[in-house]
Formats: structure tokens, sequence, C-alpha cells
């Protein structure tokens, strides 16, 4: 049995997975005055109404949005109704609709107003009343006043019904993306490079908190700039006009981010608008039957539309159905303006949206008012037939700053970290570790071996510093990126005692990182560290001179990781601030992160990656880890029972010294799930949690604190007076929490900004608290979530979330790598391989991931 306090573990059936009432507001900390991109919202008619719109023959989704706009307007059922429509299937109307209790069918012939030469379609429009055509506001007030208030019973119905509505009368002057409304008239639109351009205006949605607020704040999204096709390609490779692309890939990347734009072309008499999916070859090369007769792509447009084409070598563009060959010249084609780019951005492109998008907080907060002043909710014409009415002015809360954690360092070192950075000068690390058995392997052709010598004594200087013994690098080796595998496997076999292999790339995101992560991490067993090669020679010197040399930050930062991957501890928090969970007790804190493959067409089909990473010491200081694959796309984690069970063995070896190596309380932190997620999150892997408890021990039973983690929102808190305002970005203090106001009206969540942010608006982090067996105060769980996110051993930084989801995170991803590295190096690969792999590879050997 194990010895402290326990509670009675509660009963796993369904009924009984009610997420904790709101236990109070915390009083530790000081009071800040605040204001949140949160507008009050107050609703004058009780009920709305809902009816279902159906459209046969069905049309292509854009096409069936433009047919419902056109028909509103037309029929004169709705005339003075001022009907909203979500542009799928749903209408919404503030009064019933006379004489529509039942089906009623409507012939619709529709005009396409964009071609040149119109041509009608006729469509056979079917309304009717949805099961329950009355949507009650009243559910909705009920529950921000806490009468029916659970995040698995929102109303959404009435939800999804004012949101729609609010948003209606700016649509013929925004381009409507999700809950975000952008237009080339919201500043101008910001050229990315390589044939893409940023537009930017806000996102706004309706949040339920202790009363209907409509949360706005400034976004933008990205677009194709519209254009000439031959001519977008041609400026984002650096070609002249009509000049065909020097390699091969070029034409394949350019194919994959025109796939699934709408493409227009002249047709004789009208223009066509039509999906694209990728390119073929040249006109003059490419043939189809026509007439009984070959014909090229070129001989085609020019007899049938007498168009004579300048640049007939350039590929065609493939269009329309994917069961046909539809090929046109792509000198004739258009990108269409106002087309969103969902493709994952190169790092020049990433790094040029982080610069316009990064605003301070003064600025963020100027760019919502305007954009509030520009949807001009007072007169717009539906928001006054709806009964709905927005406050101008953001909400006003007061938040509080909690107390900085006091960390202990090496001997007697302590410190109390300053707007949560702090430096380790003169600091030695709690638990220091030697790196004796070390060497290099060197892929890029950028430095050679006095760089790397210089690179050692830099390190060697450091890490003595902070309380680390490192010795002489046993070797360096020069080699391609083709021969560093085989390198990595003499290094090992020449060296038995060696500790960590450094391997110098050319960039961030080089896939040669990921072999390295393979080998090293399930094949060779061996702690490896990759290192950027401008980090190995430091910045250019002034006038041609030589390079630098190693920055000392950023070794001391290498540093950081190194003494971690070894087994060290970097610094915990002391024993006079601890919380009573971790400082009273044996407790165990758990992290965990499901990765998804992205949207891009090559990674249909990839797994989605789940990892667990658990404290193996009762200071919460070193993890271990466990990786799954599971269904892609799935969010629930399958496997945490197993993964679960797992870690806790892996505690209970790593403590065998103590009473019971169990720990007595299991705090578990899950990032990225949504509200629509809680009620199977919880019924699912809180069960399999309690699941692995009696697997380890029938009679094993901790109390069990359970927290989901959120990053997607939209909240932004700013401080109201000047003498709050922290660094060029004016944001709030670290340590900044709100627990009243825009938060959940009967559970216990709140927002807490841990981090200084460098640029840009700091984002909160949402905390919810599904299930807590512990009864911990408000007090006691933010204090503990605030001084976790002090304890990421990567950087001497306060982190915007704690720990244990950052390392969850890390591994996550670090599991997609490998799944990408076996798939590249084997051609395929399957999940129970890549378990097989991840099963038999890391044992005891904690920090590796780090």
């Amino acid at each position: 049995m194990v010895s402290g306090r326990q509670e009675p573990q509660r009963s796993t059936s369904v009924k009984s997975l009610s997420l904790p009432n709101r236990l109070g507001e915390g009083t530790s900390g000081r009071p800040i005055k605040l204001s949140a991109n949160h507008f009050a919202v107050k609703l004058a008619n009780q009920s709305l109404y809902h009816y279902d719109i159906d459209i046969k023959p069905e049309p292509a989704p854009t096409l069936f949005r433009k047919i419902v706009f056109q028909f509103l307007k037309k029929v004169t059922l709705f005339r003075d109704f001022l009907p909203v429509y979500d542009g799928k299937k749903n209408i919404y109307t503030a009064r019933q609709v006379e004489g529509l209790n039942s089906p009623r069918v409507f012939n619709h012939e529709f005009e396409e107003p964009e071609k040149e030469k119109s041509r009608e379609l006729k469509f056979q429009i079917t309304i009717q009343p949805t099961g329950t055509v009355e949507v009650d506001l009243e559910a909705l007030l009920a529950y921000c006043e806490g009468r029916n208030s659970s995040s698995t019973n929102q109303p959404l119905r009435a939800i999804q019904a004012l949101d729609i509505a609010i948003k209606y009368g700016a649509l013929d002057r925004k381009v409507s993306i999700g809950h975000n409304l952008v237009s080339k008239q919201v500043g101008r639109p910001v050229d990315l490079g390589q044939g893409l351009e940023v537009w930017f205006g806000h996102f706004q949605s309706l949040r339920l908190g202790w009363k209907p607020f409509l949360n706005v704040d400034a976004t933008q999204a990205i677009f194709m700039k519209s254009g000439k096709v031959h001519e977008i390609m041609a400026g984002m490779y650096g070609a002249r006009t009509g000049e065909p692309l020097r390699f091969d890939w070029q034409y394949t990347e350019f194919a994959k981010k025109i796939t699934a734009l709408k493409i227009s072309y002249s047709r004789g008499s009208y223009m066509a608008s039509v999906g694209c999916n990728g390119l073929k070859g040249p006109a003059n090369k490419e043939t189809f039957d026509c007439d009984g007769a070959k014909v090229t792509v070129q001989q085609y447009f020019e007899s049938k539309y007498n168009i004579s084409l300048q640049y007939p070598n350039l590929p065609c563009v493939w269009v329309g159905s994917r069961e046909k060959k539809n090929l046109v010249p792509m000198e004739i084609c258009f990108i269409a303006e106002g087309q969103e780019y969902r493709r994952k951005l190169s790092d020049i492109q990433t790094s040029n949206l982080i610069k316009v998008a990064a605003t301070p907080a003064d600025v963020r907060k100027r760019k919502i008012l305007d954009a509030v002043k520009d949807m001009k909710f007072a007169t717009d014409a539906h928001c006054r037939n709806f009964g709905i009415s927005v406050d101008s002015n953001m909400v006003q809360i007061t938040g509080r700053v909690l107390p900085t954690p006091k960390l202990v360092y090496g001997g007697t070192g302590t410190m109390v970290p300053k707007l949560g950075v702090w430096n380790m000068r003169n600091m030695k690390f709690f638990d220091a570790r030697s790196m004796d058995f070390f060497g290099f392997i060197n892929i890029t052709r950028m430095v050679n071996d006095n760089d790397i010598n210089l690179f050692v004594r830099e390190l060697s200087k450091s890490g003595q510093e902070m309380g680390m013994g490192i010795g002489n690098n046993l070797f360096i080796k020069h080699c391609g990126d083709r021969q560093l595998e085989v390198e990595m496997r003499n290094a090992k076999k020449t060296f038995p005692k060696l500790q960590i292999i450094f391997v110098i790339i050319s960039r961030k995101g080089d896939p040669a990182y990921e072999t390295v992560k393979r080998v090293g991490d399930l094949e060779l067993l061996l702690t490896t560290q990759c290192i950027q090669f401008k980090n190995i020679k430091g910045k250019p010197g002034y006038s041609g001179q030589a390079p630098t040399g190693p920055d000392p930050s950023t070794v001391a930062n290498i540093c950081l990781k190194l003494n971690a991957k070894l087994g060290g501890v970097n610094n915990l928090i002391d024993r006079s601030v601890r919380p009573r969970m971790l400082l009273n007790e044996q407790v165990i804190i758990m992290g965990a992160d499901v990765t998804h493959p992205g949207a891009d067409r090559q990674e249909l089909g990839k797994p989605s990656i789940a990892a667990v990473v658990g404290s193996v010491d009762p200071r919460a200081s070193q993890y271990c880890t466990e990786i799954r694959i599971q269904a892609s796309k799935q969010e629930f984690i399958e496997d945490m029972e197993g993964m679960v069970y797992n870690i806790l063995r892996k505690f209970n070896r790593a403590n065998y010294s103590t009473s019971t190596g169990k720990p007595q309380r299991i705090i578990f932190f899950r990032d990225g799930v949504s509200e629509g997620q809680f009620a199977k999150i919880i019924t699912h892997e809180l069960t399999a949690i309690r699941k692995a408890c009696a697997r380890l021990s029938p009679e094993y039973r901790p109390p069990i604190t359970f927290v989901v983690v959120q990053k997607r929102h939209h909240t932004r808190l700013f401080p109201e007076n000047p003498a709050d305002e922290i660094g060029r970005g004016k944001n709030v203090p670290p340590g900044t929490v709100v627990d009243r106001t825009i938060v959940h009206p009967t559970e216990s969540d709140f927002f807490l900004v841990s981090h200084q942010g460098i640029q840009g608006t700091s984002r909160p982090t949402h905390y919810h608290l599904l299930w807590d067996d512990s009864k911990m105060s408000s007090d006691e769980l933010q204090t503990l979530t605030y001084y976790l996110c002090y304890l990421f051993t990567r950087c001497t930084r306060s982190v915007s979330y704690p720990a244990p989801c950052y390392y969850s995170h890390l591994v996550a991803f670090r599991g997609r790598q490998y799944y990408d590295e076996l798939l590249r190096s084997k051609g395929r690969v399957s999940s129970a391989d890549l378990q097989k792999y991840i099963d038999a590879s890391r044992g005891l050997d904690f920090m590796f991931f780090v």
C-alpha cells in the first residue's frame, strides 16, 4: 500500500466523469488592471429560427454559396426577414417564416455574373425547417449564468447562429476564412516572397464567459498572388517570363503550391474557373485524341479558340476532374485574387511573416479596436435585425501577478529571476555531469579542424563555469551526408565509451538531422547533438575579417542541453517556495501531446504520434518518455494505459530506494485538446490512467489531477497601467493570471502568461481543470503550473507553458521525425515497424530528447 495521504478512487463510469466545479478565485500575488480583447454582447431576442437548404443537382462548394446568396435575394419567401447563411446548409432568421412549416421546393435559374457571356444554370432548391427549428438563446444566457454550464454541454447551435449573424454584414467587403475576416483594404498586403502575400484583418468568435463576449483579435491570412500563372512561376524562381525553369524539382514544387487552387482561363465566349490538379508536359508536346486525330494542346487551342501561344514550351496546367486529362496552356491561365495558401511556409517566408505579424501589445490593441469600429455593429442591419449589440470597448479585468519562484543551483547558489529571465553567471548546475568521451562529425564544407577545436575550447570554458567537466574530443571526421550513418556506426564501434556525437549540419531543418536522431536514438542508443555550422564559426567579422568565433551565449545554451542529456539537473525550485504537492510527497508530473500529419497531400495516410512524459525524481527535473503510433488525426491517446503503466514502472525503478517506489500523487498536463473533445478525453484517458495504476498494483489508487493546456486561442491581455508594461512588446509581466469574467462560468479554468514576450504580443496559455482528486485550491494549482514553467532545461527563461508539456511536444515531434526518416531511408515503414524501433531504444536514458 502506498504511504502518505490517499483518497479513495472514484468510479470509472462515464456518468461520474463530470468536470469539477470552480473552486473560487485565487488570491496569491499582486493585483493588476488589465483589458482583454473580449467585447460584451447583449441579446434582445429570445429565439432564432433555423432552416436547412439543399440543392439538386449538387454544385461545387464555391458555387453552392453563390447560388444560395443569389436565391435569398430573389425569393419572396424571405423578403424583409434579412436571413443569414453559413455558406453550407444552414439559414437563420430572427422571426419564424410563415408558411415554412414543411419542406418547400423552388426552381432557381442561377446566373454567373463574372462570365463574359452569362449562362443560366437551373437548380431545384429545397428549404425546410430543421428537426428543432427554434434556436433557444435563453440556453446561452443560462450557460453564462451558471444554470447549465458544462464544457461538454455548450449551446453550440445558438453560438453558431449568432457568430454567422454578427459577421454577415461584412461578407461583401471582406474575405471570410473560418472566423477570420481579411481584406486588402486593411493595411497593404505584404509580399512574403516566392509567390505569396499576406493580407490583414481580424478574427472574431462568440465566447461564453460570465456573460457572452465577442472575442476579436488582429490576424492575417496567407494568399497566393493573383495574376498570370506563368508570370507568378517565373517571379518565384527568378526566371524571365516565359523562360523554362532551370531544375525539374522547381516544377514539382510549383505544382504542389498551385494544386487545389481555382484556375481561370478563356474558353472562347466565357471564362472557365476550375480546380487545379498540378502540371503536365509542355503544350507543344502533350497530345490527346480529338475527332479521331492526335493533336497537341497547342494545336487544339490555336484551332478551337484562335489563341496563338507565345510560350508553347511551358508546362500545361492540369485542371478539372482528376479522372480526365484536361490540359490548358500555362500562359492563358490566371490565379484569381483571394485564394488562401494552406501549405507549409519556407524558412524565408516564415521569417518575413513574423516580421510583419509580431506587433507590440499596444499596436495590437489599437488594431483590434479599429477592427471593432470598422465592423459598425451598432448600424449593421443584420445585427439589429437579430437583436445583437456589441460593446465597442474591451472588457476590464483585475488580474494578479504571481510571485516569482526562487531557483536553486549547485552549492548554496540561489536566485530570483527578474521578469522571467535570469543569468547563470557565477552559478553552477545543481547536479553537473562530466562529458569525457565525445567526437565530431562535420558534414558541411564550411568548418575545419581549427574551427572545431576553438569551439571545443569555448565549450570547455563555458562548461567548467557551470560545473561540468569537459575533456578533449576523441575524433573529428569530415564527410558528406551520405557517409554520415557509416561514420556514426564506426565511431560507436571504435570508441565504446563514447558519450555524445556532435554532428555539424548546414542549417536548421537540414534533412541530416533526422538521420542523426534515427541512428543515434533508435539504433546505436547513443546521445547526439546537432550544431549548425554558423554556431561553430560565429558571426562574420567586419570588413571581410575572419568570423568572430563561437558566441559565448550560444555555447552556454548548448551546455544546458548537454548536462540534461548526460543525466544532470540544471536547476530546481527552492524548497522554501516549492508548492506543497512537490515538497511533502512523492509526486509524478506527467505531460502528453499528439502530433498529427500536415494538410499537404503527401502527408495523407501518415499516422499521428502520441507522446507521454513523466518525471522520475521527486523534484520533477528528469523525465522519461513513451511514444506510440496511432490512427491518423486521432486526438485521444489510444494506448494511454500502456504508456502510463510503463512510465510508472520507470519511476518505480528510479526510486527503488524509497519506501514504495510509487508516486503518491499524479499530476497530468494534457496539451492540444479543444473544448469539444473534453468528454472523450476525460472518459478515455482518465480511465486509462487509473487502469495503469491498477496494473502496477491492485490496491494502488493515487489521487489524479488532470489539466488541459490550450495555446490555440485568441485571447490577449493588455496592461492598463503603463508602469506594468514589460519590454519592447509592452506586454503584461510574467506570472499574470486571470481567473474571472472571461473564464468558464462554473468550471475551474484560468489564463496565465508565464513568460516574457520577446517580440509581438504575449499569448496567455489557457488551463482547464478536468479532474482533481487532490482538491487543490486555485492558488495551489496556479502556482504549481507557473513554477513548472521555470524548469524547462533548455534555457534560462520561463517558458509559455509547463516543462512537461514542452517535453511531450518535443518527444512527439521526435517521433514524427523517426517516422519520416525511416520512410525516406527504407522506402516504406509500418506503424508496427516504427513501434519496434522505439520500444527497443531508450531504456532509462531519460532526457535524450532535449
